[in-house]
């Protein structure tokens, strides 16, 4: 108890998760509430196909700078951020070329059940550059703790997201109408975001390749262990959703869709913008003591009052609330979430203080803790085809063997932390 007043008392560090969780919340909110309008105006198979789409943005988008964006937040040389910036604005350039043009080759061109979706690599690579100059630029306004201006933007953003989605669903636009909503919904609040930048966007283009080759290899870590962990981390989440369409088909994909948008999307965007206030405590706390066990203690303890009562109630209502919110023939997505909870519940936590490895620049070890997703997922896969499991018993071996995994990273982190592996 005394912690938790030590927490609340902790002026800086609450106002900052408060501020950006209610922007999760109202955002979660928004989601939801447009959720049953969404069940109604489209079918299972073009929320499948839809979320076949989205899958290449949740690959590829949290590593399209190369990671390169999350040194923006803890690089302690001024003059060295600009080049940090450039370095990561070519990157994501490349890197969302390559990554759509991969993906959507092998899903929409070479695939003859979706050939009629091959508009969708313009739209990959638009989202993949768009999630690239955002990151960029959220995390420039980490930098400067600009909160309130990260949550004003991420509500405009999911508002104007959701409204197209109607909008456009009601005329009849389909698959692509979700497409050009959730694409120019990106758009929205970025010349907001890029006030303080902008000013000294002269320093950034003007920034010699001499300059970039410095601040890359100061940062080689990132590219080398942090995005393939990170890849590792969002392929192994969206191999759940390519395992389904593999195993049951687009319709079982589409049930899926509606279960993640519900319970995992509004849950991983809660968990990145702690984060984001978490890696910048943890920075400064690690530089000063060489440790960041208050961060973590304190963020650990704030996110588990909210994962706890959570994950009891989705558990325990999911299936009811579906089946009158949006349907009885959603009711089994319902089923889906009461299975995920438990795993997402930890996963909360977890993804939130896994930053405190790149705090100690131990990225080769997050490598490895997120490798053992990829190997688990796999396992899944593969028993799940072999013993022929229907999809819940799929999704809870998924469950079951994630939740291992965070337990383990959690420590591994606590450890980290308290600096007992500091040598290690």
């Amino acid at each position: 108890m005394s912690r938790l007043k030590k927490l609340l008392s902790d002026n800086g560090f609450a106002k900052a998760v408060i501020t950006l969780v209610s922007g999760s919340l109202i955002a979660q909110a928004m989601t939801i509430a447009v959720s049953p309008l969404l069940t109604r105006i489209f079918s299972p198979k073009e929320l499948g196909v839809y979320t076949l789409i989205l899958t290449a943005e949740s690959l590829f988008g949290s590593i399209i700078c190369g990671r390169y964006d999350v040194s923006i937040v803890s690089e302690p040389n001024e003059e060295k951020v600009y080049p940090i910036i450039k370095l990561s604005l070519i990157v994501t350039l490349i890197f969302s070329f390559l990554a759509a043009l991969g993906y959507g080759s092998f899903y929409f061109i070479f695939n003859e059940e979706y050939t009629g979706y091959s508009y969708a690599i313009l739209f990959i690579f638009l989202m993949l550059v768009f999630n690239g100059l955002m990151r960029i630029l959220e995390s420039y306004n980490n930098r400067y703790k600009e909160y309130k201006l990260m949550t004003s933007v991420f509500v405009l953003k999911t508002s104007m997201q959701n409204l197209g989605s109607v909008v456009l669903g009601l005329l009849n636009f389909g698959v692509l109408g979700l497409l050009i909503s959730h694409t120019g919904g990106m758009l929205f609040g970025l010349k907001k975001q890029s006030t303080k930048l902008k000013n000294h966007m002269k320093l950034v283009f003007s920034s010699s390749r001499l300059e970039m080759k410095e601040v890359a290899m100061n940062h080689i870590r990132l590219p080398l262990y942090s995005a393939p962990a990170m890849f590792a981390n969002r392929f192994s989440y969206a191999s759940i959703a390519l395992g389904i369409e593999a195993l049951y088909g687009l319709g079982v994909l589409g049930l899926y869709s509606i279960s993640y948008k519900a319970l995992g999307l509004p849950l991983t965007v809660m968990s990145n913008n702690v984060a984001k206030v978490f890696y910048q405590e943890a920075s400064r706390e690690y530089d000063k003591t060489g440790k960041f066990i208050k961060s973590f203690r304190k963020t650990a303890m704030l996110l588990a009052l909210i994962a706890i009562p959570m994950v009891l109630i989705l558990y325990f209502l999911s299936p009811l609330v579906f089946e009158i919110v949006f349907g009885k023939e959603w009711r089994q997505a319902g089923i889906y979430v009461q299975f995920l909870a438990p795993m997402f519940g930890i996963r909360l936590i977890v993804n939130t203080v896994a930053y405190g490895l790149q705090v100690v620049k131990k990225q080769h070890l997050e490598l490895i803790l997120q490798i053992l997703f990829i190997v688990a997922s796999f396992t899944c896969f593969i028993i799940s085809k072999l013993l022929k499991f229907n999809v819940t018993q799929y999704l809870i071996s998924i469950s079951i063997s994630f939740s291992v995994i965070y337990i383990v990273y959690f420590f591994t982190v606590m450890l980290n932390a308290s600096g007992k592996l500091k040598n290690r």
